[in-house]
């Protein structure tokens, strides 16, 4: 009787203390993701202390610890304490959500909503792996999707319902926004018909555009639209005016310095210039944000990487098509997809004034003649015409024919920039043709 006593006592000792070995292995475990939750969103990580929260939260990990999954995936994401891996991540997540982790679920459908690691961005698996989660912050997006109509039929008024039940702050902060402003326009697109002929995402992807622009011919100031587009590069979320002013220094790779202005914006940068790629070394924009979560929070950091760049010659103009590649280095990871379109804004300097007005007796004005790598020409039309500028060979210069320009200009003085004239020396004719009429001018190539 008394062994039987003895061991029942020894039992239950053992198991008071694994119970409270257990709870003290929990109560660190919680310690622990409460220090890394602050860590996470703190302005500044320490190498040394990254490195000590990835192997802390790894060796929990192997356990079978659904939060500690969860943290690591977020670690892994981020680069914080290990390489960035969007791919050992996405695993992670999944493996946590398999454990009973929700906020997983919610970055698995986040991965999908943007294309993230080794998924495929698609709206539907998103926001079903959102309804997964069923945590605030994907009932948050959720709302978002409904109301912009990613992935299904955009409706407003069950978005705003949505926003109105979900407790949390950051849906309080857009549901006060969408009440107030509803879905403020961003002004039409003054190339229209360059968003028809191509589509958002031939424009973004760069599709059929094959000519780089020669780093000589960026000089100057350019003015267009910036489209910032949404995950599936189907939809414009909205367009902004961009101006960008360029000036490059000759060599091997040249140097171009480069303001630029998307909104109410602007940064200037030194980057390098190859074959359509425009880099740089530490641009940093903020772009202000249509939508904010929080209300201080209305600017989006976002270093610009770089620039790729064509050239393309459309209705009688010479555009230029950009996909940017930049960062959102608060949130460690791209930003949205977009894209510029350019034209070059054309400068009268006093000395091509003063060649205008000494050939005023001449339809066709030009400067310089001689040419040089670019020339300005000016003419002044009667009545809004179509018209056409050709340059051809004249008096025994090799076979040439070319049109620099054609399209439609309305009544009034015109001043066009032709950015590819005749690289051989000789003498060459410049016609233009409107309206039944023909006028000429001897352009000069040393």
């Amino acid at each position: 009787m008394r062994k039987s006593t003895t061991f029942s006592f020894l039992l239950l000792l053992f198991l008071h203390v694994s119970a409270a070995f257990a709870q003290e292995a929990a109560e660190s475990a919680e310690a622990l993701f409460r220090e890394i939750d602050r860590y996470l969103y703190s302005p500044g990580h320490e190498r040394k202390q990254s490195k000590e929260y990835h192997k802390k939260l790894k060796e929990l990990s192997e356990s079978g610890n659904a939060r500690a999954l969860h943290y690591l995936g977020l670690l892994q994401k981020d680069g914080i304490g290990t390489q960035s891996s969007l791919k050992k991540s996405l695993r992670s997540f999944r493996r946590a959500f398999e454990l009973g982790n929700q906020e997983s679920a919610y970055c698995v459908g986040y991965y999908y909503l943007k294309g993230f690691g080794e998924v495929k961005q698609h709206y539907g698996k998103a926001y079903k792996w959102f309804e997964k989660s069923g945590t605030p912050m994907a009932m948050h997006w959720m709302a978002k999707m409904q109301y912009l109509g990613l992935g299904r039929e955009a409706n407003k008024q069950k978005s705003l319902e949505m926003l109105e039940g979900n407790d949390l702050y950051n849906s309080k902060v857009l549901l006060k926004q969408l009440k107030i402003n509803g879905n403020p326009s961003e002004g039409s697109s003054q190339f229209k018909g360059l968003l028809v002929d191509f589509g958002s995402e031939g424009l973004h992807g760069l599709n059929g555009l094959q000519r780089f622009p020669e780093a000589n011919s960026l000089k100057g100031t350019w003015e267009g639209e910036y489209f910032e587009l949404d995950w599936s590069k189907k939809k414009i979320f909205r367009v902004l005016p961009i101006t960008l002013e360029m000036s490059n220094e000759n060599g091997v790779v040249p140097s171009i310095r480069t303001s630029l202005k998307i909104g109410d914006s602007v940064t200037t940068n030194i980057g390098s210039y190859s074959a359509g790629h425009l880099k740089f070394p530490d641009m940093v924009l903020p772009i202000k944000k249509k939508y904010t979560d929080y209300p201080n929070f209305t600017y989006l950091i976002n270093e610009i990487k770089g620039i790729e760049l064509r050239r393309l010659r459309y209705n009688g103009e010479n555009l230029i098509i950009g996909r940017l590649n930049s960062f959102h280095p608060l949130w460690r990871e791209p930003s949205n997809p977009t894209f510029i379109v350019l034209k070059k804004k054309i400068e009268i300097n006093a000395d091509a004034l003063a060649a205008f007005k000494e050939q005023t007796s001449d339809f066709l004005k030009v400067y310089p003649n001689p040419l040089q790598e670019y020339f300005l020409v000016n003419f002044e039309l009667p009545h809004e015409s179509n018209i056409r500028l050709d340059i051809k060979n004249y008096y025994g210069t090799g076979s040439y024919q070319q049109t620099v320009y054609e399209g439609r200009k309305t009544a009034g003085t015109h001043t066009l920039e032709i950015l590819n004239p005749p690289s051989s020396p000789g003498n060459y004719l410049l016609t233009i043709r409107f309206n039944g009429n023909t006028e000429n001018k001897i352009l000069i190539k040393k």
